[in-house]
Formats: C-alpha cells, structure tokens, sequence
C-alpha cells in the first residue's frame, strides 16, 4: 500500500485513439504516456524491422485488496484491439528491522561510487530534428546484478533503439577510476515542439559488500576466509530537459515533414512498354534524418495511367548521431493507351537545421513510349483515349445575312428522307442500349479475362527474366522472376496488390483445394527470389537456371490444381 504501480500497454503497430481503462480503485499519478520505439535486425541475410507504441500509467492504490484494473482499446491497421483486464492484490506495507539494516547499509555507498548518467548531443533542437540519448552505469563498487527497474518513456519522442555493448569498461573521471557501461543508446526525434524532458533511468542494483572479519573466530583469527554480503541499492539518472522549437512557418506547398539533409530520385524499370504491361516507378528518399518517419506523398501521374497504392521499402538504419539510408516509395503503373507521355517532375520541400531554412529539391520529367498492345483486357478500355477528345474549332460557323432560298414542289412527308429522319433516332437509341448491354457484360468478364490470361502474362515475364539471365543481369533476373510469380497469383486468383501477402497464398491456396506441398514450394520459391535480390552476386548461373525451371513448373503445376 502506497507504492507506485507502473502499467503499459503494448501493441506491435503504430496505434491511435487509445482509450484507457476506468481507475476508479487507483489515483493516476501520470498517464498516459504514449511512446513509440523501432528497432532492426539482420538474420540470414534479410532485414526485419518492428514497430512498438506503448501507453504507460504510473498508480497509486487507493485501498487495500484485490483490486482489478480494466481493458483498454486501441486503434491500428484500421482494427480496433482490445487488452485483457488485469488483477492487483494490494497489501498492507509493514517495515522490519531488515529492511532498516538494509537502509542504513545502502547509505554507506555514496553517490559518487554508484550512479547512472543520461547524456545528449544537444539540448535544443527543432521538431521533427533526432538527438542521441545515451544512458552508462558508473561504479566503483562490486556489483552483483543489475535490474531494470523503469524504462524511461521519453514522451514526445520517436524511439528508434541503438545495439550497444553492455560490458563494462575502464575510464578515468577527475582522476578517479570507474568502470562504465553503458545501457541504453537511443535516437530521438522530436514529435511536438515546446519544453521536452528526456525522462530518468531507474535501475535496482546488488551491491556485494564485504563483512569484518571476527578475529575472535578460531577458525580464522587472521581474517584469511573474507565472507561478503548483498545489498540493494536503487539508483536513478536526473532529467534532462530539451527545448524544441516550432518549424518555421508558413510552411511549403511540397512540405510533407521530413527534417535533415534529403535528396530525391525518380526511376523506371523500362520508359517502353506496351499498352497494358506495368511499369515500376521509384521514388527514392535518402541522405539522413527523420527518413523512419517520412510516409508517401501527393504524386501526379498521366491521366491514362492506372496507378496502384505504392509499397514502401524501408532501407534506413541509426548511424552515431541520426538515421540514415534510404526510403523508396514503389508505385505500380499500367498505361491503358499507346502513345507518347511524360511523368511530371515530381517536388519535394525538407527542412534543413543546419541552414535554418527550407530546401525544395525536384526530379526530372521521365518520357514514356507505350506501344500498341495486345487486345486488352477489359471492357473500360474500349473507351477513347482521353488525349485524342479535340475541340473543332469548326463547331461554330458564321451566320449569313443574305440567302438565296427557293422553295421546291416536292413532297417531304411520307418520302423516303422523311422516314429515314423519324427512325434515326429510335434505332440510335437501341443501338445505344445493346452498346451499353455488351460493355457491361465485357467489364463483368474483365476479372475473368484477366484469370484467363494469367499463365500467359506470367509465362511472358518469365522469358524476359531469362534474357537477364543470358545477360548476367542477376539482379533484374530475381526481380522478374519474383513478379512473374507474384503477378500470377494476383491475376489468377483475382488478388489486390495492396493484399499480396505469404499468409493471402495460404489462405486462396487452400480455398481453391492447391495441396499444401504446392502452397509450400510456391512460398519458398518467393522467398528465395527475395533474399537472392539482396544478395545477388552469391549465386550462380546454374542455380540460377534452376529456380528460373522451377518458377516454370510451378505455375504449370497450380494451373492444373486449380482446374
């Protein structure tokens, strides 16, 4: 009774609209304390990377008992999660003569023996702009343990977590040795400006202590057998307060929040191609700052392109005082139409500390050829092309004043004209209806259209993948081999490309009756195409040969499953 509690709730995503619990048993000292933290791994050969948003509440127990703290909710992915409650039993806080001793030992360790240090590179920043907090253990007693008591939950902040070495090392402070280790490593980036405070380290310590030695002991009268004791001692780095300042403003039209240094590419796989084949355009964020956080922006392409979401690729890492590396944004494009166009330059506007000002960096245009295709795919494309619809500038004609009209003795009414001109727009109208009739029969076949033509369009990537081949181009080969696949599985069985994913192979695989082996070599075929993009030097043409044959095989093979 009348410690303090610390809960978190954790979720593996980044979360919005948190909802906590109702603590009607518990005084909330503070909370909640919302803090997001990344971190990276590499383990064979392919990078991973995970997100995590924590809410913290520190409590105090308003009595004694079994007390339930409830669930809280929250939002990511678009899904709403919900913890489970927990229980509490809160007990009466009785003291003891141990507990005394304990105290009055611990007194004995001065703070300059034992401590724990939280250090910046710098005290004042802008937002958006990362600092590097490190936190070292200094002792210059024989520590037995050392447990983490409270992570600090640097409110404010991105998180993104440096591996460091923990072990202890010599150094000489004032004169004085210590030995140093330093805990923690993390760079921060400020999410909103105004006073921040890079919060405390708390850390519980067992301190072994040696006891006197009884001369009076027969059995050691020269104190030769030393026996040792252990002490708790909880230590706890002091606050450092951080100012960041506000953006300038008025900010830029092209401003999407990047701070730093960045630079701005735009590539093509291929600028010809042939009405309805992709194209896979980039854009490449790199240089250093908050890349993590960068996320896609409003881009312009031809109005005759068909444009799907992109897939972000993070390629980012913490280099010693901020991120560095690269953010590209994939976006998938398939031109309905052949003829001449040109992507527009795409404009980027970062903030840049150093200078203190705003930098708009811009990509140049890209020309794209696109050749007559084969017959396409789907009722939508029979529609004109939206560039060939031309203002005559004949549509108006002058109105003469002077006219030389005759009236003939014929008869109109009844006349062969006369019927042509009553019927026209009747038979138009019908003619308008079956229009419509088979255009909408067309658009209902076009995913059927599309199934139909999967093996063909893959079978069609495939050979390219082979000409790279021939072409030692390594790199270009695991790249069409990995879409021809990919590009099957979404046609065949009618797949967005936002839901291509292992687990939607599994779960289509297995509602269209594809055995289990199958489903198992398609996915490890992908990933093998994925870890050899990575590194593609390291395999050779034969092997190469093989996966190509296989590729082949495999599709043949879910073709006739799925049948």
């Amino acid at each position: 009774m009348g410690e303090k509690i610390l809960i978190e709730f954790s979720i593996a995503e980044n979360a919005e609209n948190f909802r906590g619990p109702n603590f009607k048993d518990f005084r909330i000292v503070s909370g909640p304390n919302p803090s997001t933290s990344s971190s990276y791994s590499f383990v064979n050969g392919k990078s991973q990377s995970t997100i995590n948003t924590t809410y913290s509440y520190l409590l105090i127990a308003k009595k004694i008992g079994k007390l339930t703290i409830g669930s809280a909710t929250v939002n990511a992915n678009g899904n709403t999660y919900q913890s489970n409650p927990i229980s509490v039993q809160i007990v009466q806080n009785k003291g003891n003569k141990r507990v005394q001793n304990n105290k009055q030992n611990t007194q004995n360790i001065s703070n300059n023996q034992l401590y724990i240090k939280a250090t910046t590179n710098k005290r004042k920043l802008y937002q958006g702009q990362q600092i590097l907090v490190t936190y070292k253990l200094y002792t210059r007693v024989d520590l037995a343990s050392t447990d983490l008591v409270n992570n600090p939950a640097l409110n404010g902040f991105w998180t993104q977590d440096i591996k460091v070495n923990s072990k202890f090392k010599r150094e000489i402070i004032d004169g004085v040795a210590y030995n140093v280790a330093t805990v923690k490593k993390a760079l921060l980036t400020a999410q909103k400006s105004g006073e921040l405070q890079i919060d405390p380290m708390e850390i519980r310590t067992q301190v072994r202590l040696q006891k006197k030695s009884n001369r009076r002991d027969p059995f050691d009268p020269f104190g030769m057998f030393n026996q040792y004791s252990a002490i708790e001692k909880t230590i706890r780095s002091k606050p450092i307060k951080i100012i960041v300042e506000p953006l300038p403003t008025p900010k830029p039209t092209h401003f999407y929040g990047a701070v730093g240094n960045i630079k701005l590419n735009a590539e093509v796989d291929n600028s010809t191609v042939k009405a309805n084949e992709a194209i896979n355009f980039k854009l490449i964020l790199s240089g250093n700052g908050n890349l993590s956080l960068l996320k896609p922006f409003e881009t312009t392409f031809p109005p005759d392109f068909e444009v799907y979401d992109p897939k972000v690729i993070d390629k980012t890492f913490s280099a010693n005082t901020h991120t560095a590396g690269k953010k590209i944004f994939e976006y998938l494009l398939i031109p309905r139409f052949e003829g001449s166009f040109e992507i527009p330059a795409v404009t980027y506007t970062f903030f840049n500390p150093l200078t203190k000002k705003y930098q708009s960096i811009r990509t140049a245009k890209i020309p794209i050829q696109v050749l007559k295709g084969e017959q396409q795919e789907s009722g939508a494309n029979i529609i004109a092309n939206k560039e060939d619809v031309q203002l005559l500038n004949t549509d108006i004609r002058y109105i003469k004043t002077n006219s030389n009209l005759e009236l003939k003795n014929s008869i109109f009414f009844r006349s062969t004209f006369f019927w042509i001109l009553f019927l026209s727009p009747m038979l138009l109208f019908l003619a308008l209806i079956i229009y419509l009739i088979i255009v909408a029969k067309n658009d209902g076949n076009s995913v059927l259209q599309k199934s139909i033509k999967a093996t063909k369009i893959a079978q069609k990537r495939l050979k390219n993948a082979q000409k790279h081949l021939h072409l030692n181009e390594k790199e270009m080969f695991f790249e069409d081999t990995e879409k021809s696949l990919w590009g099957y599985f979404a046609d065949k069985f009618t797949v967005q490309i936002a839901q291509l994913s292992k687990e939607s192979i599994a779960h289509y695989f297995k509602k269209f009756n594809i055995k289990e082996e199958t489903q198992n070599q398609f996915i490890s075929l992908l990933a093998d195409c994925e870890m050899a993009r990575y590194a593609p030097s390291a395999m050779e043409n034969t092997k190469m040969q093989q996966m190509l044959k296989a590729a082949q095989e495999i599709i043949i093979e879910v073709e006739q499953q799925k049948r």
